[in-house]
């Protein structure tokens, strides 16, 4: 690779000038960091070179006191916008280097060829969003890369999804295929153009181009006239695949209630939301209402799909406003938000735009396995289903799912960790002197690794339930393994047995010898918290879930933990009760509800209740259920408020059988949003009951109780929903009443619900008590990981037993 060298610079006196070294790490490879140097540099009239390495950026730097000064500050404070600067280092070298001071730099600034190493510590940077400079040159019409589709710049496109090893050089990416034209070598050799050195810089004469295919894979179309066949197509009502970043999404008219039926058939997807991907802001704002924090979210660069309130049928814009005609009302039946997002790469800009439509965008994959990124595997799985492909012959190595956001609590939520966000790289103060592995939690999956002074979590992975999202696991792992020469020495896990990260976890360490250490679920998902905020504790940790495994053998979820990096005192918990058919239960909410009821009611009681739920079940199978009940056959203790949740949506009749995870919790969520304006949230509470040992103990019985009462007298469901989420607020204020001076960190999938953080976050903060809660990590299991690992490094920096449950913590 040939090196950029700048005019040779005047040397002023040798008594007036210094040389110093500086070495930069972060994210500083692939957003622009060396052009961004160099520039610095001539403004500065600094000689000496920069140049890429596998552990960052390094910089030589001659020129006068007050040269340097100024260069090392705008190195700070003007570094590229999707540059992080992590650890910023330098130091004086001697001048003279051969026969005269300035024989070793030669009066000039260069940029020299990336040096190989053994091993890598630089920060990957996300895929990132197409930037302002590129759209407007899609959209010109005397640019070179107008109506190109890969239109990318330093400031954005692929990253993540394109690299094979690093440093991050065009050989070592999906794009070495791809030779440049003359114009494009120009931009991408020229320091002073923004093309420099984006590795996937390309044109419609040199670069990767669209294909129109069959469901079979025949090719239909090519470039420009594959893009409208496929819109064409989209406006006809098909539905088809199209290769994007990180893998291919299903496509259809959101308006076409029959092609988002098919979708649905084809998704085994009965009720989950899917996500509509619109042509601009101001067409969003037709379908979803949102404040302006929501509204810099959906638009920022990563694009990430955000969760908006869907706009009321009296607020809904006329006929006369609308551009087309209404969504599908089976995107999102039965709740009150809408997954948006915004085109992310210019081939999705010009589809939306030759369509006109807005479009489902969900990714091209059955349940159970992983996001699809070739053809050749669309083809097999979905060609028969599918009416065409609109394809690319860019190479897709890494697959990365769209991510998930959401405004709660007066702050982001981040429900799913992917492209536009990770790999998230946040860095140590202190390096760990062994490569750690976290592998996570069996549902929502990530990883998270630490060596050196670098932290990394990996783009969501999924369920790990099936032999293919296995094979997804180890792929992802292998990734990260590969890029950086890294053989994991330490392995942290959950608990659970039964996960599959905890078996693979423990079979490594058995085959490699490596060192596996254990954390309950709950505290991960508390230390997960405390690691995004970079504290140690302790804090009172408040994690309420579906379910995971506790330290006594019952399945925990409704938890007070006064929790630190060593370990955690379980001060509270929801009193347990019974999940009749374990899991079974999950899937049948009735099974959860009876496990309440028939603590306060006998058989005959039980049937005879005015519950819809109830009277749709034979008066035999309910004492079938109630023998299971007694025997305790099958039927595991939970104290999981997730759990309590699937409970109340049962007893209020908002669900039946549940399509996805978390339904039952949105749906009360929805039915809470309905209350009227001059009604009142039912006056619903929990009593706190302190054992002569032990922690305290939520009892919800008298609260389950009112409910069926109140059901019985014909509350409104809406008065009776918003009242049990209100419950759940004021618990956790009462609970942080009785042990003041902690934080309070909140953890956990319970909490993705808006309608309780909304109420919550904002009480406590009131009290004066400060709130820590996930905001750039999933704060679902998805953040497990990132907790698991923050538990191994300060094991690691302690030296101390793994002791996680049996910390001695006092109440304040």
């Amino acid at each position: 690779m040939s090196a950029a060298t700048a005019p040779a610079i005047s040397p002023n006196p040798v008594a007036n000038r210094l040389r110093r070294e500086f070495h930069i790490d972060g994210i500083v490879q692939g957003v622009g960091f060396r052009p961004f140097v160099y520039g610095l540099a001539l403004r500065h009239g600094i000689a000496g070179y920069v140049l890429n390495d596998a552990n960052g950026v390094t910089i030589g730097a001659e020129g006068s006191p007050e040269q340097l000064a100024a260069f090392a500050r705008e190195l700070r404070e003007l570094a590229p916008p999707l540059s992080r600067i992590d650890h910023f280092s330098d130091r004086e070298l001697p001048l003279a280097h051969g026969p005269d001071y300035d024989g070793h730099f030669h009066g000039q600034f260069r940029i020299k060829a990336s040096q190989q190493q053994s091993s890598a510590t630089v920060a990957i940077s996300p895929d990132q969003g197409m930037c302002e400079a590129c759209a407007n040159d899609v959209a010109n019409p005397n640019d070179r890369h107008h109506r190109y589709p890969f239109t990318n710049c330093t400031h954005c496109g692929p990253r993540y999804t394109i690299i094979r090893r690093l440093p991050y050089d065009r050989p070592h990416t999906a794009m070495a295929g791809f030779a440049m034209c003359p114009r494009c070598a120009a931009a991408y050799e020229n320091p002073l153009d923004r093309r420099y050195h984006a590795q996937p810089v390309s044109c419609p004469e040199c670069g990767p181009h669209l294909s129109w295919r069959s469901g079979r894979g025949d090719a239909l179309a090519e470039r420009e006239d594959a893009l409208q066949a496929a819109a064409s197509a989209l406006q006809a009502g098909a539905l088809i695949a199209v290769k994007g970043m990180g893998g291919y999404h299903l496509v259809c008219d959101a308006r076409n209630k029959q092609s988002v039926a098919r979708l649905r058939t084809l998704k085994r997807r009965e009720r989950k939301p899917l996500a509509v991907m619109m042509g601009s802001l101001a067409e969003a704002k037709l379908h979803v209402t949102g404040c302006e924090a929501e509204w810099q979210l959906l638009a920022s660069q990563a694009r990430p799909i955000t969760l908006l309130r869907k706009r009321k049928n009296d607020d809904r814009p006329s006929k006369s406003q609308l551009t087309t005609a209404p969504l599908a009302e089976g995107i999102a039946p039965g709740i009150p938000y809408l997954g948006v997002m915004l085109p992310y790469t210019p081939l999705h800009q010009l589809l939306l735009d030759a369509c006109a439509i807005p479009l489902v965008a969900t990714s091209a994959n059955g349940r159970g396995s992983p996001i699809l990124i070739e053809c050749e595997a669309v083809i097999r799985e979905l060609g028969s289903e599918i009416d065409g492909i609109l394809d690319h012959n860019r190479p897709i190595l890494h697959p990365c799912d769209d991510s998930l956001v959401q405004w709660a609590g007066r702050r982001r939520q981040t429900l799913r960790l992917a492209r536009g966000y990770a790999p998230c790289t946040p860095s140590l103060q202190e390096a760990v002197n062994l490569p750690l592995l976290a592998v996570g939690a069996q549902q929502k999956n990530q990883l998270a690794l630490a060596f050196g002074r670098q932290r990394i979590y990996s783009p969501y992975i999924g369920d790990l339930h099936s032999l293919p999202m296995q094979s997804h696991f180890e792929q992802t792992l292998a990734t990260f393994r590969d890029l950086y020469d890294l053989k994991p020495e330490l392995l942290v896990s959950d608990r659970h047995p039964g996960y599959l990260s905890h078996q693979w976890a423990k079979s490594y360490c058995r085959d490699q010898g490596a060192i596996h250490l254990e954390v309950q679920h709950h505290h991960a998902h508390l230390l997960g918290v405390m690691a995004e905020h970079d504290i140690t504790g302790p804090v009172l940790g408040v994690a309420f879930d579906g379910t995971g495994l506790g330290d006594d053998g019952t399945l925990w979820g409704g938890e007070l933990l006064l929790a630190d990096v060593k370990g955690f005192t379980r001060v509270a918990h929801l009193k347990p009760f019974k999940l009749i058919g374990g899991e079974a239960a999950i899937r049948e909410p009735v099974r959860q509800l009876l496990g309440l009821l028939f603590e306060s009611y006998v058989v005959d009681e039980t049937s005879a209740l005015d519950i819809p739920a109830i009277k749709q079940l034979p008066a035999e199978r309910i004492r079938n259920l109630h023998q299971l009940w007694q025997l305790g056959r099958n039927a595991p203790y939970t104290s999981s408020i997730g759990r309590l949740f699937d409970a109340v949506a049962a007893l209020l009749g908002v669900i039946d059988t549940p399509d996805y995870e978390g339904e039952a919790g949105l749906l009360l969520e929805a039915a809470a949003l309905q209350l009227a304006p001059d009604e009142v949230p039912f006056p619903l509470a929990f009593d706190l009951s302190q054992s002569a040992e032990g922690p305290l103990q939520i009892q919800w019985a008298e609260l389950i109780n009112t409910l069926v009462s109140e059901r019985r007298k014909g509350s409104s469901t809406a008065s009776l929903a918003a009242g049990f989420i209100r419950a759940i607020s004021n618990l956790v204020i009462a609970l942080a009443e009785r042990f003041p001076g902690y934080p309070v960190a909140l953890g956990g999938g319970v909490f993705q619900n808006r309608v309780l953080m909304d109420q919550l976050v904002p009480a406590l903060e009131a009290a004066g008590r400060q709130v820590l809660t996930s905001e750039t990590l999933p704060l679902n299991d998805g953040g497990i990981a990132a907790g698991q690992l923050w538990f191994a490094i300060h094991h690691l920096a302690t030296h101390q037993p793994v002791t996680t449950g049996c910390a001695t913590l006092s109440e304040s």
